[in-house]
């Protein structure tokens, strides 16, 4: 059962809970079993599309809600906020909280070809392409492709480009985040309100929660503003993204090692 003290996990996945080469996330193993083993729910919240996700929930054995291509949507599984028990196998409800696939694939598709910029989206390539740009084995990169509300751009172009490019997507109404390999075109919603809807469903079936964020890189700031503890895990570089602030940590490692890090420091410090 659920005990609304210990908080929530809310955790970005690529060069946060999973090795930015390797996408592997042994390494915060330990940390995962000692929070499954106080009842703290992780929520995965994640630019990777909910097929990636449900093939990583059941290595992880994870059956908590979760969010999928930078909030852009939601899966919680059936009777989850009822109280009934749930692993990675039980049926799940979606809820779309930003702009259907088709919408921003033809703005994509539409500011480059009116304005020239230089890109190639996910909906331009095959299974091959991505693979080769991701560095994803076949199985992975056709799952990456089952795009829902997302549209991940490998940007080609140079920065005074891409600043002109992120001022006409906003005039149209819809927003970006930069993160890892790709500029990612999204509708309504980011992951902090994908953290802040999830909030509201728990907060209704148990009373108030502390939610706890990690995460890496620019797409992360949205999810790591909305949490009650937020943060940063350093990048492959073995630097942090932003500073420190009143509520934003730095967790002392890169990748899944500093992901633990920073899970450790919580339970040392009696905060979950």
């Amino acid at each position: 059962m659920f005990d609304r003290s210990q908080g929530v996990v809310f955790t970005d996945l690529d060069a946060t809970l999973l090795d930015h080469d390797s996408y592997s996330w042994q390494a915060a193993a330990p940390a995962l079993r000692t929070l499954a083993e106080r009842g703290i729910p992780v929520c995965l919240v994640t630019s990777k599309t909910a097929a990636e996700v449900v093939a990583l929930r059941e290595a992880l054995g994870n059956g908590h809600p979760f969010a999928v291509e930078n909030g852009g949507a939601v899966a919680v599984p059936q009777h989850y906020f009822d109280g009934q028990p749930c692993d990675a196998a039980t049926p799940l409800i979606t809820t779309t909280l930003g702009a259907d696939y088709a919408e921003l694939r033809a703005l994509a598709v539409r500011l480059r070809d009116t304005h020239g910029y230089r890109y190639t989206g996910f909906g331009d390539m095959d299974d091959a392409d991505v693979q080769a740009a991701t560095g994803l084995d076949p199985a992975s990169a056709a799952r990456a492709r089952a795009r829902r509300a997302s549209e991940p751009l490998l940007w080609q172009d140079n920065d005074a480009a891409l600043a002109d490019f992120e001022a006409r997507v906003a005039e149209a109404g819809y927003v970006t985040r930069t993160g890892g390999r790709f500029v990612h075109l999204l509708g309504h919603a980011h992951k902090g309100d994908a953290l802040r809807w999830l909030r509201a469903r728990f907060t209704d079936a148990h009373g108030a929660i502390l939610a706890i964020a990690l995460g890496d890189s620019g797409n992360d700031a949205d999810l790591l503003a909305a949490a009650d503890i937020g943060y940063w895990v350093a990048r492959p570089d073995g630097s942090h993204y932003a500073p420190p602030g009143a509520a934003i940590r730095h967790a002392g490692g890169i990748g899944p090692l500093g992901w633990a890090a920073a899970i450790d420091e919580l339970i040392a410090n009696r905060e979950i």
